[in-house]
């Protein structure tokens, strides 16, 4: 079977995607039938960053002693590593981790996630934990996680594969599928759907703007969020006076 072919989000489409927000996100989606796409379990690990780019993916399984060199005197057998996967992230890329959910030991930590930084990628999320977390917040590079632990990988779990559809948080991402992530978390956007949620996210966040402002002047709820059809046509008269 030929591994998925990746390729990088436009530029136009990163900033609009890291200028919304991922509730806004969660409501075009929900628009388009998909009900359930924010990685659940995940936060960031800087409460301001942002993060906009396509998935590149790594699966992990359960370790095994007999295999991963955790008997005494054993050789872990020959297979992918984080490294390996590391180096193969593309530039631009989100390396999203299939780490099972499991927070007893790390996915990643500060030096991998810096090489990850200079070879240009845009971010990681993980649902498993990071280690060296201070280090990790130091290379300034987005990062979601489900925690801390100072336990190294290979105590429960191995790399196993890259660039293949996996789970992150009770989510499917597919390679080349959209990160997109704020304050509140992660949120996952089919690459199909991509520029019709970025262009719709912007338009909702703007309209909202203009409710928030109706709002914050007394207005009260009904007629305003949602809107009216009246306040829909108040709101686009606003938009052609602004160009005007």
């Amino acid at each position: 079977m030929n591994e998925p072919t990746w390729v990088p989000l436009d530029p136009d489409l990163i900033e609009k995607f890291r200028a919304v927000g991922t509730a806004t996100v969660a409501s075009q989606l929900l628009k388009r039938g998909l009900r359930d796409q924010f990685v659940a379990g995940v936060t960031p690990l800087a409460p301001d960053q942002r993060i906009a780019g396509a998935a590149w993916t790594m699966r992990m399984i359960p370790s095994r002693e007999d295999l991963d060199g955790l008997l005494p005197g054993s050789t872990p057998v020959k297979g992918l590593s984080l490294f390996e996967v590391i180096e193969s992230t593309p530039a631009g890329a989100v390396l999203v981790i299939d780490g099972r959910g499991e927070t007893r030991t790390a996915t990643g930590g500060d030096i991998l996630i810096e090489r990850l930084r200079v070879r240009g990628g845009a971010g990681l999320v993980t649902d498993g934990c990071l280690r060296d977390v201070a280090g990790v917040r130091a290379t300034d590079l987005p990062c979601y996680s489900a925690g801390a632990t100072a336990n190294v990988s290979r105590a429960y779990l191995r790399v196993i594969d890259q660039n293949i559809p996996v789970g992150c948080g009770g989510t499917a991402v597919y390679p080349g599928d959209v990160l997109v992530g704020d304050g509140d978390g992660v949120i996952v956007v089919p690459r199909h759907l991509a520029e019709e949620v970025a262009l719709g996210s912007v338009e909702q966040e703007r309209l909202e703007e203009f409710l928030i402002a109706k709002v914050r002047a007394g207005a009260p709820l009904a007629g305003v969020y949602p809107p009216s059809a009246s306040t829909r046509e108040e709101y686009r008269r606003s938009i052609t006076e602004r160009q005007a």
